[in-house]
Parts: structure tokens; sequence; C-alpha cells
């Protein structure tokens, strides 16, 4: 079953991690209350880098890795999947044993086109950290001190992985939301409540490190919200993003973003629904379809506005499912998980060795062959051009995410 990459490294630009990962992602990102600051000193960045974009994708809930990139050809899939797998014939082929899911088509032109990698990744950090990966590299390269939004966590709550204790990052459902509400019928209203803000937020004390957290963000963001605005206002576009579907609501506002060149390099979206326990097979199907097609529209938008060669894209849950089916049509919570990133010059193909179906471990999961943290560095390389062993606190051989 294994695959190599010297066979697979110019079948297309998804880069599919194939060595599946642990469900570590949010638990690396997680912010334990006590212990240090997490702060790192300056990290330069690769300025010939400086005009590339990474978006990340997080399928929350678990989505399951297996069925969505499936090991056809393996005789253990059908017999521990009797009702959830797939038939050979269904699935779309990447090789002579592994393909996508039948709802991914669209990422299958994307993998045929050379614009995506498959990637399975692994590895168990061992201590919970109180900062994100992103996050660290924001407050590390200190972006936020000439750019008002060096990155943006795109819903209702900010994304684990830009938890840091040095920088705010904000997180914003909708540019019209995001936005200093006053009171229209007093001509001066907003005016004298700038003022106010200013004043109070700027006074100068002995602050603790979190309020004089809050405070500088306080000050930034009526600058953040003001350039969104502008943004919302100016940007057009002819593709049509799918209608009822909250991821692709999301990467339009990505889009809006770019347009408006804020100098914004870093994005968060996400798409809830892949906790299946139960009735797994119609439900994921949808989501992946729904995925597939939201991606497809940003990628044609990215082309419109000419910034197909400079955004990157990597999807990924924070944790997979369980190798054997349920009783309820279902899989129940297991531990790696696939990988894709996407982009016009992503050095395609699919990477690392899938899992076997056969030896596994104690709970029945898949056994872990390769470590994720190897990807993020590709990423933060590559794509951010940032050194990735501060932000990663290690040295990790990063895979090659960008044709040159």
């Amino acid at each position: 079953m294994a695959l190599t990459r010297r066979s697979l490294i110019g079948r297309g630009a998804l880069l599919v991690a194939s060595g599946f990962l642990a469900p570590s992602f949010i638990t690396r990102t997680a912010m334990a209350l006590d212990g240090p600051s997490s702060a790192l000193g300056p990290v330069a960045l690769d300025s010939s880098k400086k005009n590339r974009i990474l978006v990340v994708l997080q399928l929350s809930g678990g989505n399951d890795g297996i069925n969505t990139l499936i090991p056809f050809a393996d005789p253990n899939y059908s017999q521990l999947r009797p009702s959830l797998g797939f038939a050979a014939n269904e699935v779309l082929h990447l090789t002579d044993s592994v393909g996508l899911n039948p709802n991914l088509s669209k990422l299958k032109t994307m993998y045929d086109q050379g614009r995506s990698m498959d990637i399975w990744h692994s590895a168990r950090p061992d201590t919970l950290e109180r900062s994100g990966w992103l996050g660290r590299c924001v407050s590390a390269c200190e972006c936020a001190q000439v750019n008002a939004l060096p990155a943006i966590s795109v819903g209702d709550q900010l994304n684990t992985m830009f938890w840091t204790d040095t920088t705010l990052v904000p997180a914003v459902a909708s540019i019209g939301a995001f936005s200093f509400l006053t009171d229209t019928k007093y001509k001066n209203d907003r005016t004298f409540q700038m003022q106010t803000l200013q004043n109070i937020y700027s006074q100068a004390g002995n602050w603790s490190a979190y309020e004089g957290l809050i405070r500088r963000g306080t000050l930034q963001a009526p600058a953040g919200s003001d350039e969104l605005q502008k943004v919302a206002a100016s940007y057009q576009s002819p593709v049509q993003y799918p209608a009822n579907n909250g991821l692709a609501n999301q990467l339009k506002m990505v889009a809006q973003v770019i347009a408006g060149k804020l100098g914004t390099r870093l994005f968060s979206v996400s798409m809830g629904g892949y906790d299946t326990h139960a009735n797994q097979k119609p439900t994921q199907d949808k989501n992946l379809a729904q995925d597939g097609d939201a991606l497809e529209a940003f990628m044609q938008d990215l082309a419109n506005m000419q910034q197909q060669d400079n955004v990157v894209i990597m999807a990924f849950s924070e944790f997979g499912r369980r190798v054997k089916q349920n009783g309820s049509g279902g899989t129940d919570h297991g531990t790696a998980e696939p990988m894709f990133i996407i982009g016009n010059k992503v050095q395609g193909g699919l990477y690392g060795t899938y899992p076997s179906l056969s030896d596994l471990d104690n709970n029945g999961d898949l056994k872990f062959n390769a470590d994720f943290r190897s990807v993020y560095a590709g990423v933060l390389k590559d794509v951010v051009g940032a050194d990735p062993a501060p932000i990663l606190a290690g040295s990790f051989d990063p895979i090659s995410v960008m044709r040159a």
C-alpha cells in the first residue's frame, strides 16, 4: 500500500498528506491558562514570499479521512465498512489503490491540473501550549505593528491556531458586522466616541500583559474596521458563489479582503458538520460536495483578480474517525487524518504512506507514521516565508509545498 513521493510528485497541485494525522492540532493550539508567556523573539520574513497568502480551512468535528482519501484496493476497507464504504468503481482514482470520495470531483480536477497535494500527517506533541502556531507566527513577525489586519479568523470565534498572548487577531463573522456603531442621529457622535476610546485605552500605566494586549487591540480595531468597510464597498466579482453554502460565504469574504490589497496574509475559515457518529454517508457526502463547490468558486475568484498564483489553501480536520464503522451507520472518534494543500503553484501529488487498515492500535485506530509539523514547517517556509523552527518549537524536516 506504500505510495512513494518519487512516483507521485508530479501528479497535480493538490498536495494530499497521506500519512494520517494525529488528532492533536487542537491540543497543540489549546491555550493553557497557566505557565510562562509563549512570546518569541522577532522572526524575519523572507521578502521574496511577501505576496503569498495562506488560507487554512478547518473541517470541524473530525472528518472521516478514510472515506475522503479512500484505500479502495485494500480488502480490509470493504470488510470493516460493509455499508459505509465505497466500491472501487465509485472512487475518483488518484492511483491504482487510492482515490478521492466521489463527491470531490472539483478537487479531483484540481489534482489532475497540478493544483493540489494530499498529505497524511500525524504525531502528538508532548505539551499543551498557550498559543497557536499561526498566532506565534503573527506575534514573532511583528506584522501587527505595520498592518492593522495581518491575519483574520473568519467566524464568530477566534480559531485556536491564532491564539497568542502578545497580538490580537480579529474574529470577523461578516464585514458589515465588524464595525464601530454610533448613533447617526448625532452629527459628531462617532468623532466624540472615537476620541473617548482613544483617551481611555491609550493611557500610560503599569498594565498586565493581557490588559496591555486588550488595550492595543482595541486601539487597532477601528482602523481595521474602516479598512474592511472600504473593501466591502469596492469589491466586485463576476464569480457566482454557491448559495446556501456557509464555507462559500466565508471564502467570498476572504476574496474581498484579498481584492482590497490590505496586506492580510493569513486567514482561517471553517466548515462544521463532520462529527458523523450516525448516518454518516449522506452527511459527509453533502459536506464534501459543498466543500468542493466553495473551493472551486474561490479559485475562480482568485484567477479573476490575478491572485491565483499567490494563494495557498491548507485543509485539515482536528482528528479522524475509527476504521471500523459502528452500529449506527457512522464512525466514532479516531486518530489520523489526511491534509490537503491547494494552489496554482503547489507542488502536487500524494505524499506519505497510507496507514495500514489491518495493523491498528489497541483502540482499533490507525497508527501514525508521519509528523504533521513537517507540513506546517513547509507551509511556514514556502508560503509565509518564516523560519519554522522557533514557531514550531523544534526542527522538523519541511515538506516542499511550492514549485520553484
